[in-house]
């Protein structure tokens, strides 16, 4: 097994825009609050057609890249995979290190990038922490 399967996952969270404009307008939240060591990419439905769980190229696949980041979580990968198909974009936000920030203030800026993802519309936030993947919520 390559060792990229193998990390656990690391300070992330994402969501599912239902539509570029939401995607738009989650980023645009996160990147307007101007937290330090905060990062937002998008993972959109043009990208689904690269997308596979096994295959020979998974060096290639979004869902390898997205592994590569978030660690292998295969039964939250296919959520998010399935959402893309669907013509969703998935919202990517890497979170600075909880030793650089300490616990209290990394669990209330988790909680701030969440309640920003949700106002702009996203759904299903989920934290990638160390230990597993953590709901911040289903959907509003």
């Amino acid at each position: 097994m390559s060792e990229q399967f193998l990390t656990s996952p690391t300070n992330h969270i994402t969501a599912i825009a239902g539509d570029g404009d939401v995607a738009a307008a989650a980023q645009a939240e996160v990147d307007g609050a101007a937290e330090a060591g905060v990062s937002v990419s998008l993972i959109g439905p043009e990208q689904s057609e690269e997308m596979t769980i096994e295959g020979d190229d998974l060096g290639e696949s979004l869902l390898a890249r997205i592994r590569k980041i978030l660690g292998d979580e295969t039964p939250h990968l296919e959520h998010l995979a399935a959402a893309l198909e669907a013509g969703a974009t998935v919202v990517c936000v890497g979170l600075p290190d909880r030793d650089e920030v300490g616990d209290e203030d990394h669990d209330a800026l988790k909680q701030r990038i969440a309640d920003l993802l949700l106002s702009a519309g996203a759904t299903d936030a989920t934290y990638h922490g160390r230990w597993g993947i953590e709901e911040l919520t289903t959907g509003r």
